[in-house]
């Protein structure tokens, strides 16, 4: 079935397309297709001059796998940082190759070393901007040191100069493909754009509150922030064309996730005619079915331009927070975590592979090295050793099947490379698979071979997530939750920012606009600190339902409680509370007959425990919500805005309460309900409102008297 829709032909009714789902605009495709260009040609130049100087092949593997990993650090970067990288990154180079030769013949000093490197790259990324972008390319020598490491031979044959060589055939590749095959943020902001109108007509198709209406939803909500991403990346002189996508962009996503757009049209349904042959329609399908055509004409015109992709702009160095060296900063907790645990990821992986122990580091460093919080290095190393141990399966037999065929080794190893380096942003362990399956093809080719590797890959793995894990929880450790408030606070401080604009005498319909986007930005940042609570919270519902159904399925013969144990007391509490116990009802009393009725046996009422405390991930989507309904003020116009000045007063001291509820204010006070409020206003107060209450309440003092009066309110709150 098909619909002939208001901006075109026919279109398919089914789910849209997967590209326009995973990868709008095709924006990282394009990334990783330039990564494999640059790593091609760093392949290609190592190998010739390898070949000429006589030099082992693993100069060639350092430069493809530095030159990987410094596309990353480089794509979005100004020229200068990419020419400065020419000279910083060949130093670390000899440096990196000088420490890889000493790791050879003094493994415990030589791992000192490596740590302490690793420790200061990563620890001068605390000072933000320049700073921060060196610390960076510095990672990635001593990291390719480690992905390939120097066997004895090689470390004789090979000084640490050609360390260096390779950086800088690297960086070369890596700058002169990122010049001649540059961005083009204006056309792929224009494709993205095409795929919001169409995914925007696929939701129209799905019966609004279903779960599938709300991940298409979320889908469009992704669509139109990498569109957004990629406006303001694109340098044009004239700003208009850029400014008119955008405003078009928000104002068709306003109209589509509106409550009142949720009416479905099924695809086989044709429009009304009335008499007087005039097609009849909701006028809100109209607004909308006009925003989306002015997206795709303003998306047209974009197209035919061609604009140059600006340099992302450096983050700044954090506040320094109060206690000094006793409260030390984030990032100098997240530097003392990972070198913990690489340094026991080097002992554990000495003593339990000897010879094959750069899995355990390996591992050790990537679930530590961009973690955030706690909560993160265990939902990484999850996702680690989910992608990685399948990985190190399949790739190990993988390799076996391309042994002694090079070519086509190689070619499965940069066809991984290319899925990861696309699929990375969708989720960790896609790209944990691919970059362990392709590091098993590699060692092959370096003669590792063998079916116990296939046991001692996931023991290294699951040994490293484990040395990651016990350094972030008892070295300096940073709750998961202490990072989400602190994102909460930017978002709620820009959402007071967006409500003081639409409440200014004349408001600027721009201003409303550019903050309604920054909110936007501002609650991606805290679903990405969120994620581990989100899967802490999914874990809970799974096992509250297996337990459940477990009880359902097999119950068990009542059993008198024995008073004054614990045992009876945790089967009380663990029993869950909309499951009441099965205690038989008196029978009233019948006169004898063979036709008395037989009552059935109800369950008794149980008054159940009192309600958990909201998760930190319910919290975090209630602050979405809000975000969803701040959007409408954007979608307004000035005049609109001017005539509920007043209300918006309200849902500014609203917003001002829920800040002081997220700070434990004692002062902070419920928000008040927008009773004559416009309908969009009225949500916002509500989602508000929710957001409020599932915020955690400050901490009650304990009070200092024993009375029974005084004791009761204590043992109820907690």
């Amino acid at each position: 079935m098909a619909e002939r829709g208001p901006l075109g032909p026919a279109r398919g009714t089914g789910m849209p397309s997967l590209l326009r789902a995973l990868d709008p605009g095709r924006v990282r495709l394009w990334e990783a297709i330039r990564t494999i260009i640059a790593a091609v040609a760093a392949l290609l130049v190592a190998g010739k001059v390898a070949h000429a100087a006589h030099l082992p092949g693993g100069m060639t593997v350092i430069a493809t796998v530095v030159a990987v990993m410094v596309s990353r650090s480089l794509h979005g970067t100004s020229l200068a940082h990419r020419l400065s990288a020419l000279a910083s990154v060949p130093v670390i180079g000899i440096l990196a190759a000088f420490t890889g030769r000493f790791m050879v013949s003094h493994a415990w000093l030589g791992a000192a070393l490596y740590v302490a490197a690793v420790w200061a790259s990563r620890y001068v990324m605390r000072f933000g901007g320049t700073v921060r972008h060196l610390g960076r390319l510095a990672l990635t020598p001593l990291i390719s040191v480690m992905v390939v490491p120097i066997p004895p031979s090689a470390a004789k044959a090979t000084g640490p100069f050609w360390g260096g060589l390779a950086g800088l055939i690297a960086v070369a590749c890596v700058v002169a493909v990122q010049t001649l095959l540059p961005a083009d943020p204006a056309r792929q902001a224009a494709r993205a754009a095409e795929d919001f109108v169409r995914t925007a007509h696929h939701l129209r198709t799905l019966p609004p509150g279903t779960r599938r209406h709300t991940r298409v939803e979320r889908t469009l909500h992704h669509v139109a922030l990498v569109t957004e991403d990629r406006l303001d990346a694109a340098l044009l002189p004239d700003r208009a064309p850029l400014a008119a996508l955008s405003t078009a962009l928000l104002r068709a996503e306003v109209l589509a996730t509106s409550p009142h757009s949720a009416s479905v049209r099924a695809p086989s349904d044709e429009p009304r005619v009335s008499r007087d042959s005039r097609v009849s329609r909701d006028p809100r399908d109209a607004a909308l079915d006009a925003a989306l055509d002015e997206v795709r004409r303003r998306a047209r015109a974009l197209r035919a331009l061609r604009a140059r992709e600006a340099a992302a702009k450096a983050a700044p160095a954090p506040h320094r927070r109060p206690g000094g060296w006793r409260n030390p900063q984030p990032q100098a907790r997240l530097s003392l975590q990972l070198a913990a645990a690489m340094g026991a990821a080097f002992a554990v992986g000495h003593v339990a592979f000897h010879q094959r122990w750069t899995w355990t580091v390996i591992t050790a460093f990537v679930v530590c090295g961009a973690a955030r919080s706690r909560g993160d290095v265990v939902h990484r190393s999850g996702l680690r050793v989910c992608g990685a141990v399948t990985g190190a399966l399949t790739g190990t037999l993988v390799a076996h099947l391309v042994a002694g065929a090079p070519v086509l080794a190689v070619t499965v190893i940069f066809g991984y490379l290319l899925a990861g380096l696309w699929l990375r942003e969708l989720n960790y362990a896609i790209w944990a698979f691919c970059v362990t399956s392709l590091l098993a093809v590699l060692y092959t080719l370096d003669g590792e071979t063998g079916s116990a590797l296939l046991i001692q890959r996931p023991e290294g793995i699951l040994l490293g997530s484990a040395c990651g894990i016990a350094a972030a929880c008892f070295v300096l450790p940073l709750r998961t939750e202490t990072v989400m408030r602190a994102r909460a606070a930017g978002a709620l401080h820009v959402l007071q920012d967006l409500v003081g604009a639409a409440r200014e005498p004349q408001p600027e319909p721009a201003a409303v606009h550019r903050l309604a986007r920054a909110l936007d930005r501002a609650t991606r940042d805290l679903a990405e600190a969120a994620a581990p609570a989100r899967a802490h919270r999914c874990l809970k519902l799974i096992r509250s339902r297996t337990t459940r159904t477990s009880s359902i399925r097999f119950p068990s013969s009542p059993r008198p409680a024995r008073s004054g144990t614990a045992r009876g007391a945790a089967s009380s509490a663990a029993r869950p509370s909309h499951l009441p116990e099965a205690v038989p009802a008196p029978r009233p009393a019948l006169p004898p007959g063979p036709q008395a009725p037989v009552l059935p046996v109800l369950p008794a009422p149980h008054p159940g425990p009192a309600p958990a405390a909201a998760h930190a991930a319910d919290w975090a989507d209630a602050l979405a919500a809000c975000a969803h309904a701040a959007r409408a003020l954007a979608g307004k116009e000035a005049d609109e805005l001017a005539t509920v000045r007043d209300h918006l007063g309200l849902t500014a001291l609203n917003v001002g309460q829920v800040r002081r509820r997220l700070g434990h204010r004692p002062d902070a006070t419920p928000p008040r309900p927008a009773r004559i409020a416009p309908p969009y206003l009225a949500r916002l107060n509500s989602c508000l409102a929710d957001l409020y209450e599932r915020l955690p309440a400050p901490p009650v003092p304990v009070p200092t008297t024993s009375s029974p009066a005084s004791a009761a309110p204590t043992a109820t709150a907690g």
